[in-house]
């Protein structure tokens, strides 16, 4: 119904023209009212005509001769509209200077709390806050960062000074007698080590290559080894398990009593080692300087962080997976008691304010052109007629209106010049 109010408006005048004037030609109305009435509705019929004319002339071309070319204004005007919407937009609706002005009245801060209130928007943060740590976790594995972090630890060990604390630590350990159990640990898996059947083979290949060696000096030995070898007297496997035996048990006895020579020389070593770490020796320094080195560069230093750093992967992403884990419930904890404090705390309310404020206008500030450009290609997709129905859909209530003013002034104006008429004849 309210889409009508113009065309019904134009009729009602339109009708009571015509009656009007029928009456009049007819004699059946011949007081002077009904000619100020008739010019009444002739006025609003052509206010209400013109009024209809210039409102369809914005969304439809008239075929009219000359006339036509000022018609279907909006569609032939878009790119002059456009640019005149986007200069409303960024210069008077969502300037800088407008939205730092609209922002100095809203309380930013305390809106967001008010939203966290509620528990689905609450795990919906926690989710966020998940979603980017199992994102973190998946390059754990990235093969670069192994590198960077291998990078890492050669600038923090270069430029860290470690051997007077090394130096130290080593002395303490050594007279305080705590070292015992490192020297058992370390006998312990060269036992081990030994036992091993590549250890074996290994010592199994030199013997033999001693043996050839010794061999090959003269014949007088050589017809001793290959004579060894007939009658038995020389058998390298044998030998090898006698060696390997000899080893471990002076393995174990090294182990098992801390007064053995060998172990106060070990001692001995280690305590010169660490003075000469403590003291700044040059030698020492050096030989630190590129045991580090070589023990940050290496293939296995490389595999044992890449094992760190996928264990660290497969944890987060246990960890962060669920809501019920405890990383997680530690930090929903965590978030809610920093929601509580800052609920408390008008100071911090404040401060998050100024700082989202700051934010925000340098942001809008930077990128004040894309909010241009976001408008442009927005009404760059609507073709035509697209455009043209958005923009009557919005306004075409009003134009109604618009419509039915034209006709009601128009035969106001034509009452009122009917009437002086009338009166000054």
């Amino acid at each position: 119904m309210r889409s009508k109010i113009g065309r019904n408006s134009l009729l009602i005048a339109v009708s009571g023209f015509l009656l009007l004037e029928s009456g009049i030609y007819l004699g059946y109305l011949e007081m002077g009212i009904w000619r100020i009435l008739a010019t009444g509705f002739e006025a609003g019929t052509i206010g209400g005509l013109a009024d209809w004319f210039a409102v369809s002339a914005l969304f439809y071309e008239i075929p009219i001769p000359y006339v036509r070319k000022h018609t279907n204004i909006i569609v032939k005007n878009r790119e002059k509209l456009t640019e005149g919407i986007v200069d409303l937009v960024t210069t008077k609706w969502l300037s800088p200077k407008v939205l730092e002005e609209r922002l100095m009245h809203i309380k930013i801060a305390e809106g967001l709390l008010q939203s966290l209130e509620s528990g689905e928007n609450l795990n919906k943060l926690l989710g966020f806050f998940g979603g980017i740590f199992r994102r973190i976790s998946g390059e754990m594995d990235n093969p670069q960062l192994v590198v960077l972090v291998q990078k890492l630890l050669k600038d923090r060990l270069d430029s860290s000074d470690i051997a007077k604390p090394t130096g130290k630590w080593l002395q303490g350990i050594v007279t305080e007698g705590k070292h015992h159990e490192f020297i058992a640990i370390a006998i312990d898996q060269f036992s081990i080590s030994i036992k091993e059947p590549e250890t074996r083979a290994i010592v199994l290949g030199k013997l033999k290559s001693a043996l050839a060696s010794y061999a090959s000096r003269d014949w007088v030995k050589k017809s001793a080894v290959w004579l060894g070898k007939k009658t038995g007297g020389i058998d390298p496997d044998l030998m090898i398990d006698r060696i390997l035996d000899l080893v471990l048990a002076f393995l174990e006895e090294i182990k098992d009593n801390p007064a053995h020579p060998i172990r106060k020389k070990l001692e001995n070593y280690v305590m010169e080692f660490a003075t000469n770490l403590e003291s700044g020796d040059e030698k020492t320094l050096a030989y630190v300087d590129n045991l580090k080195r070589n023990w940050v560069l290496n293939d296995q230093t490389k595999g044992m962080i890449n094992k760190v750093l996928n264990k660290i992967k497969e944890n987060m992403n246990e960890q962060f997976s669920s809501s019920d884990t405890p990383l997680m419930q530690l930090l929903s904890r965590q978030l809610g008691r920093f929601l509580n404090e800052l609920r408390e705390d008008n100071s911090s309310r404040t401060q998050i304010d100024m700082w989202l404020r700051k934010t925000i206008t340098h942001l809008v500030t930077k990128y004040h052109h894309e909010l241009g450009g976001m408008v442009r290609s927005s009404l760059a997709k609507l073709d035509d007629k697209g455009i043209m129905l958005q923009i009557k859909d919005k306004v075409g209530y009003d134009l109604q209106y618009i419509r039915l003013n034209g006709a009601v002034v128009g035969g106001l104006v034509g009452l009122i010049i009917a009437t002086i008429r009338w009166a000054i004849h």
